[in-house]
């Protein structure tokens, strides 16, 4: 029985390894590959910078010990 490991597919890697071959042997890449290359690019810098909108989630804010006690004295 072989035991191998498969690994996942991402399709960033792979949009940019096909546009990069081409633009590393010097061929101008067409519009469509300008803009494939710069949504992968954004996908792949995206692990980088933490969540994006859609795995956000809204709390509402708790203010401080200090700050609810300082709006008391003021508000007395």
């Amino acid at each position: 029985m072989d035991n191998s490991v498969v690994k996942p597919v991402n399709p960033n890697d792979l949009v940019l390894d096909i546009v990069g071959r081409k633009y590393a042997s010097g061929s101008d890449l067409t519009t469509a590959e300008n803009l494939m290359a710069l949504s992968a690019s954004a996908g792949v810098t995206a692990k980088n910078y933490g969540p994006g909108p859609a795995e956000m989630v809204l709390k509402k804010p708790e203010l401080p010990e200090s700050v609810k006690g300082m709006l008391v004295e003021h508000a007395g």
